[in-house]
């Protein structure tokens, strides 16, 4: 239940603070990114809880862990499959708490180096960010003010 509540309280923020901004021509909560096989052999989906498309083109997605923390592998699925979608400049990880959110951020740097050993120029792979909001942040109504004030440091809202 009170994961529901941070997810759907979350989102529905990050939806205002963008949709306020007027930089966003498309913003998709909850919608599925298709990731198609380079021979369109088959096509997955991906489902982040919100994606922000600029008026550019450029993808930021955010995911909000909660039942991803109990599995780090879950946190390195959602990784991967926002570094396979096209055009992503940020990936934006929301966790309840600093422990999920140092796992989340060292996760994406073994990714990304991985990447780059492997081949891929570190422009290529996006920024990923990791956001700390606790439960008793999102019931308690502060959280608001914590999103804004990430909106604005960060530069999407």
């Amino acid at each position: 239940m009170a994961e529901k509540f941070y997810h759907k309280r979350i989102k529905e923020e990050i939806k205002k603070i963008a949709e306020n901004s007027g930089r966003y021509k498309k913003i998709g909560i909850e919608k599925k990114i298709p990731i198609p096989h380079p021979n369109q052999e088959l096509v997955f989906h991906y489902n982040p809880e919100v994606v922000l498309t600029t008026k550019l083109g450029k993808k930021l997605i955010f995911e909000v862990l909660d039942d991803q923390l109990r599995d780090y592998n879950l946190i390195i699925a959602d990784i991967i499959q926002a570094y396979l979608v096209g055009n992503v400049a940020n990936v934006i990880f929301i966790s309840k708490d600093e422990e999920g959110s140092k796992l989340t951020l060292k996760l994406s740097r073994v990714m990304g180096a991985k990447l780059e050993e492997n081949g891929f120029f570190k422009k290529e792979i996006p920024e990923v960010l990791v956001y700390t909001i606790s439960y008793q942040e999102v019931r308690s109504g502060k959280f608001q003010k914590i999103v804004t004030n990430f909106a604005k440091k960060d530069g999407w809202g």
